[in-house]
């Protein structure tokens, strides 16, 4: 398992973190999601092989979020 931290624009209330955790949680490989509102920050937990970063950022994007890796 990978953890992966993504910068996610346009999270501004509680509903926003329901929303992203069930887009990616829906996700093949997705184990544990962690939303931070504050810091406008997502960490996955996740297998990188069936469910690679694109696949994270895809489903974030279709969501209506826009993501990056998030820089440290």
């Amino acid at each position: 398992m990978k953890e992966t931290l993504l910068q996610v624009d346009g999270m501004s209330c509680p509903s926003c973190i329901r929303h992203i955790d069930s887009a990616l949680g829906q996700l093949a490989g997705v184990e544990k999601v962690e939303v931070k509102l504050r810091e406008g920050t997502v960490l996955v937990r996740h297998d990188a092989s069936s469910a690679p970063l694109s696949a994270l950022v895809d489903a974030l994007h279709d969501a209506g979020y826009e993501s990056r890796p998030h820089a440290a």
